[in-house]
């Protein structure tokens, strides 16, 4: 999408911006951005927000009134920087039809569902994040669930209220994987009003758009990415610009999130590295991400990755004792405590070589040394297709779809194709894959970043208290007000 598909329209829209979530940077001046710049156009715009109402937020999950506050000033802050200033509303404490809640078994809670709101997959995907743990205890976690729960609950009766009593062409949230966004996002589809969830783009400086479907949706998200490739079919530098893409993650370049491999050391590989060997490496992912999206992220061949190393390494063991495996425990899991890490750190064969989340063997050199990789959806399994290593793919991602790749089918089918000879394949699928990532989204106009977590809207930082003003400042400030309101009005 395009700057000006955007706010394109026949006619002036209606917008409403959703906002239960924290107003933490870039989302919360994305949507300031998102919002002026729809206002620049002769739209208008409604924000819907939370202060303090919801039973739960997934950045103050304790539900400190300090962090509460702060989020409330700073939206306050932010929405004073609109011109022209714009209504806005919160939500109410209370919804008008209660939820279930005090669920004990996972598979009950998965399956509920409010109309086509899968409120128990947004619930459960809330709680995960929050633990940081893929399969957390729901009797120990009961009453950060129940909250999520009605949380969502709460956020979906009452968007489904609002876009009811009032004629809006469109809408905007963050992301709509958890609780709270993704009501919004099942109450906009419930009532046929379109639903952009915004993300970050591929840089600070972009933001992307998502129509009607989550960023984790591989089905729609794979089109995305073949689209986005076929409408550069005329650039002559589109595989060049891909190429950069699979460049800067080798080079530790942070351009979206943090490098997970900044803090390792080029080229070391494990002590026990013997070349002489049939080396195959085996990238674990933090799977806390995906593992509550739903049904199409469901592995079918495995219940979970330790279960599935387990037994590949003794299988493997058994028929090819000259093959080596190296696992690989994803770095994002370093701080992580949880039963799901600790079971795969206790894993043992003589086949098996750990390598700590935060041990500082290099991803890359380990990946380019091996004969083949295998992943359950790490980006190192299409990356290793780029650089020319055989991947083997164990469970569902967003380019399982995009060629390139092996896809095992079966745990027997796994272990034919960790044994037999495997030759590169074509890369074209993996161009795909880094193009999207290299140059996907539209660039804010407002917010300028100066860094992964900082910014400014319309030169300002957003405080929850701004410092006060001297009274030369004051002036000042009084003074850009006037001139902006002068030059709205003679627009």
């Amino acid at each position: 999408m395009t700057p000006k598909q955007l706010i394109s329209g026949s006619r002036p829209l209606k917008i409403a911006v959703f906002s239960p979530s924290a107003t933490l940077t870039p989302h919360f001046p994305t949507e300031l951005d998102i919002a002026q710049q729809h206002l620049d156009a002769g739209h208008s715009v409604e924000f819907f927000h939370c202060t303090g109402q919801l039973k739960n937020c997934d950045h103050n999950p304790d539900r400190s009134p300090q962090l509460c506050s702060d989020c409330v000033g700073r939206r306050q802050m932010g929405l004073e920087l609109l011109s022209p200033q714009v209504p806005h509303s919160s939500f109410s404490g209370e919804s008008r039809t209660q939820v279930s809640i005090d669920f004990d078994c996972l598979e009950n809670l998965l399956a509920y569902k409010i109309d086509d709101f899968d409120i128990g997959f947004a619930a459960y995907s809330s709680l995960v994040s929050n633990c940081r743990d893929p399969e957390p205890n729901l009797i120990q976690h009961r009453e950060q669930l129940n909250r999520s729960l009605q949380s969502a609950g709460q956020t979906y009766y009452q968007t489904l209220d609002i876009l009811s009593q009032r004629s809006f062409d469109r809408a905007y949230t963050f992301n709509g994987r958890f609780a709270a966004l993704r009501a919004v996002l099942r109450a906009c589809q419930k009532s046929g009003v379109d639903c952009y969830l915004h993300e970050r783009g591929c840089d600070p400086q972009h933001f992307d758009l998502f129509k009607n479907e989550l960023l984790h949706d591989i089905q729609s998200t794979e089109q995305i990415i073949l689209d986005h490739w076929e409408s550069a079919n005329d650039r002559p530098d589109r595989e060049t610009i891909a190429s950069n893409w699979f460049q800067d993650r080798l080079d530790r370049v942070e351009k979206v999130w943090h490098s997970f491999v900044k803090n390792q050391e080029q080229g070391r590989l494990p002590d026990t590295w013997n070349p002489s060997q049939r080396n195959i490496g085996i990238f674990c992912s933090s799977d806390d991400e995906f593992v509550a999206i739903g049904e199409a992220w469901k592995n079918e061949i495995y219940p979970n990755q330790v279960t599935a190393i387990h037994r590949i390494a003794h299988d493997l063991h058994e028929s090819n004792p000259e093959i080596q495996l190296y696992l690989r425990v994803h770095p994002n899991l370093a701080s992580v405590d949880n039963e799901r890490k600790t079971s795969m750190l206790s894993l043992q064969s003589p086949n098996l070589t750990i390598i700590a989340p935060d041990a500082d063997i290099d991803t890359y050199k380990l990946m380019k040394s091996c004969e083949k990789i295998a992943t359950f959806g790490s980006s190192v399994g299409s990356e290793a297709v780029y650089w020319g290593i055989p991947s083997v793919l164990l469970g569902p991602c967003l380019y399982q779809g995009l060629g390139g790749i092996y896809r095992a089918n079966s745990h027997e089918d796994t272990l034919n194709l960790l044994t037999s000879s495997l030759q590169p394949q074509e890369k074209t699928g993996a161009l795909k894959y880094g193009f999207w990532f290299q140059t996907r989204g539209i660039p804010h106009q407002y917010y300028t970043p100066t860094g992964l977590f900082d910014g400014q809207f319309k030169g300002q930082t957003i405080y929850a208290k701004p410092p006060k003003l001297t009274p030369w400042g004051r002036l000042k400030k009084n003074t850009r007000r006037i001139l902006s309101s002068r030059s709205q009005s003679q627009e």
